[in-house]
């Protein structure tokens, strides 16, 4: 009988052992992983990474990388289409510049992905705090691409309707359809939808959820004055020059509303919210210059010390689960139970969206 306990307890202490060790060895090869890629991205002494044109942005990315790993960031302020033609002219001249690309939604899907210019970012995550998964909300990190060529890392509710309360009270504007009642009829400013961003994804979305007579009697009948300077649009509502701001720019009218402008945002109950990325899209340039570097700043970036000065900059809430938030409005973050509308899910960006704003445009006359 001892001989049988002590052989029961020496299997048991073999199989923990053995369980500690299976839990062990992936976590020290991913150390040995970055420890390389840290080395090998020193050594290359720089990166450059074509980012959002936003100060806060810039400083968290240029200043949080180097203080993590002595590396130079050269920072181009883009993020943007314009990156396209760039990247476009220096590769005709055999020229490549351009090591990491921190976007919106649009450029990396339909120009830098179809043109051949990305590599793949699943398989350069390395980092332990990256490639947790239960460190990202539903369990997975997050892709634009079924190919994992664009790494996801922000999600949020975009507000696309605001209202100045003296003028166009919250009980009169809780639906999209009520902005069709005749009483504000040329008391609408709106971001104009042939602007990239809010105005096309709003138009778009009405147009699939309402219809060609929906988006014609609210862009044309209702005489909506259309603006493309979302601060201008913002201030021309908290003056009560008009009573309801449709596609805000939401950082634009939050300023107005701490100096105490009567602008509520709504969120009307007849159509789907909209989640935005924002500028949270991260492509891995192939031919990059600096290799290593590019691939560390990815991983440096996806992680929570990275992301934490990054979302705070660019005022959007992270898929990481662990990025802590300052002064962050609470509407900010997708509610369980709440219909959206993913304006970064890809058939929305490469199949429905542009189909559904040219027969919007259209009935505009644009």
């Amino acid at each position: 009988m001892p001989n049988r306990t002590l052989s029961r307890r020496a299997a048991i202490a073999a199989a923990l052992a053995a369980a500690a060790a299976a839990r062990i060895a992936p976590a020290a090869a991913q150390n040995d992983a970055m420890k390389a890629l840290v080395d090998a991205a020193k050594a290359e002494g720089s990166v450059t990474v074509d980012g959002p044109p936003i100060d806060g942005v810039r400083d968290a990315i240029t200043q949080g990388f180097q203080s993590a790993y002595g590396i130079p960031v050269s920072y181009i302020s883009s993020g943007s289409s314009a990156s396209g033609a760039r990247v476009r002219a220096e590769r005709a001249a055999g020229k490549y510049l351009l090591d990491v690309f921190v976007s919106g939604g649009d450029t990396p899907p339909l120009t830098f992905l179809p043109a051949g210019w990305l590599d793949k970012v699943e398989p350069v995550l390395v980092a332990p705090d990256v490639v947790d998964k239960r460190k990202w909300k539903d369990g997975h990190l997050w892709y634009m691409d079924e190919g994992h060529y664009i790494l996801r890392t922000l999600q949020f509710v975009t507000p696309e309707l605001v209202v100045n309360t003296k003028l166009a009270p919250l009980r009169e504007v809780t639906t999209w359809k009520a902005l069709l009642d005749p009483k504000w009829r040329g008391k609408i400013v709106a971001k104009d939808p042939g602007v990239s961003g809010a105005g096309t994804s709003l138009i778009s979305m009405l147009y699939m959820q309402f219809g060609a007579d929906f988006v014609k009697k609210l862009y044309r009948d209702q005489q909506p004055v259309i603006s493309r300077d979302g601060r201008q649009a913002a201030q021309f509502l908290a003056q009560g020059s008009y009573a309801i701001l449709l596609g805000p720019d939401s950082t634009a009218v939050d300023q107005f509303r701490h100096q105490g402008y009567p602008l509520e945002f709504v969120f009307p109950k007849d159509a789907p919210s909209i989640l935005s990325g924002g500028w949270g899209l991260i492509s891995l340039i192939n031919k990059a210059p600096h290799p290593n570097a590019a691939k560390l700043f990815i991983n440096w970036l996806a992680s929570r010390q990275g992301q934490e000065p990054f979302a705070k900059a660019v005022l959007s809430a992270s898929l990481r689960t662990d990025v802590r938030y300052t002064d962050m409005p609470p509407w900010v973050f997708p509610q369980k139970g709440t219909q959206y509308l993913d304006t970064y899910d890809w058939k929305y960006v490469t199949q429905d969206r542009d189909p559904a704003l040219e027969k919007a445009r259209a009935l505009l006359g644009e």
